[in-house]
C-alpha cells in the first residue's frame, strides 16, 4: 500500500520560525547580518555555484538559499514550495535584497506531484525535502528536474536522518552510555518521559535512551514519511536515469561516529547529474531542431 502525501497544512508558519524563536524579525536579521548557516555554506560548497548560472531550489521553506545564490550572484533563482506560511516568510525575506537582485527571483506555489517548469536550470537544490515525498512523488520530481537541468547542470541533494544510522548508529552509541543514563535518570538530571503508546519494552527503550525522540521539529514522522539510507536514494536517482555520487557525513567526534560514518552517518549527500548519453542526444535534437 503506497503512502499518503503530506498534506501543506502541516508546515504551519512556527515550523518556519522555531529556530529563531517564534520570531521572523530574528530570521529577517539573521540574513541582513550576511553570516551564513553552517549548513547552507556546506551546500553551497557542494554546489559550485558559478555567476550567472540559474538555479531552482525546490521545497524553498523559508527561501535562504534563493535568497543566498542572488548575492552569489546567480542570473535567476526560482524557489518552489507548497506551503503559503513558507511562502510568506520567503518573500519576507526576498524583500530585504536590493531590487535589482529581488527582480531575478521567482517563488511558486506548487506540490511536486503537479510540478510545471519551462526553463533550464543549472543547479537544482533539494535540501531536506526528500524524506517528505514518497516514492510515486520522488520518481515524478527526479524524472521533472532531469528534462529540465542544462548541459552542466547538477541537482544537490541532502537529506536525514539515514536510516541506518536511526538503526545502528544511534542505539550503538547509547548502549555505551546506558550506565551514565540510568545515573541520570535516577538523579532527575535527566528526565524521562514515558512514550504515549507501546508496550514495556518501548519504555525500557525510551528510559534507556536507546532510541531517537522525535517530535513536531525533529524528524515529525508525520512529515518524515520516506526517510532514507544511501541505497535507496541511488535506486530513486537511478530509475530516473541519473549519474549520482552519494556519501553520508557526520559531524560527531565520537569514535564510533568516525568509524560507521561512511554507511551510517545520519547526513545523506548526493550529486545528480545527466548522463553524458543524454546530454548528446540533447545536443544531436537541438541541432536537428534548428538545421
Amino acid at each position: 500500500m503506497s503512502k499518503a502525501e503530506v498534506n501543506s497544512s502541516i508546515y504551519a508558519g512556527k515550523y518556519y520560525t522555531n529556530a529563531f524563536d517564534g520570531k521572523l524579525d530574528n530570521f529577517i536579521k539573521s540574513l541582513k547580518s550576511r553570516q551564513m548557516d553552517n549548513r547552507f555554506e556546506e551546500v553551497f560548497r557542494r554546489a559550485d555555484l558559478k555567476e550567472g548560472e540559474s538555479v531552482l531550489d525546490i521545497g524553498c521553506g523559508r527561501g535562504e538559499l534563493v535568497y543566498y545564490s542572488l548575492l552569489k550572484g546567480a542570473s535567476s533563482a526560482t524557489g518552489i514550495d507548497y506551503s503559503q506560511d513558507a511562502l510568506k516568510i520567503a518573500r519576507s525575506a526576498l524583500d530585504e535584497l536590493p531590487l535589482e537582485l529581488k527582480a531575478k527571483s521567482n517563488f511558486l506555489c506548487s506540490n511536486v506531484s503537479d510540478l510545471s517548469l519551462e526553463a533550464e536550470f543549472d543547479c537544482c537544490f533539494l535540501t531536506d525535502i526528500v524524506e517528505h515525498l514518497t516514492d510515486e512523488q520522488l520518481e515524478k520530481l527526479f524524472t521533472k528536474i532531469k528534462k529540465h537541468l542544462s548541459a552542466k547542470g547538477r541537482i544537490i541533494i541532502h537529506t536525514a536522518p539515514n536510516v541506518n544510522w536511526l538503526r545502528f548508529e544511534y542505539p550503538l552509541k547509547r548502549f555505551f552510555k546506558i550506565p551514565a543514563t540510568i545515573i541520570k535518570r535516577l538523579n532527575a538530571k535527566k528526565p524521562y518521559k514515558a512514550p504515549e503508546s507501546g508496550g514495556t519494552f518501548k519504555k525500557v527503550i525510551a528510559y534507556l535512551d536507546l532510541a531517537y525522540i522525535r517530535d513536531y521539529y525533529n524528524y515529525s514522522l508525520d512529515m518524515h514519511i520516506n526517510e532514507q539510507t544511501p541505497a535507496t536514494l541511488k535506486r530513486h536517482l537511478n530509475k530516473a536515469g541519473l549519474k549520482s555520487r552519494i556519501w553520508c557525513e557526520d559531524g560527531s567526534s565520537n569514535l564510533i561516529s568516525i568509524a560507521c560514518k561512511k554507511f551510517w552517518g545520519p547526513d545523506i549527500w548526493a550529486i545528480a547529474e545527466k548522463k553524458i548519453s543524454d546530454i548528446k542526444q540533447g545536443e544531436t535534437n537541438e541541432c536537428k531542431k534548428n538545421s
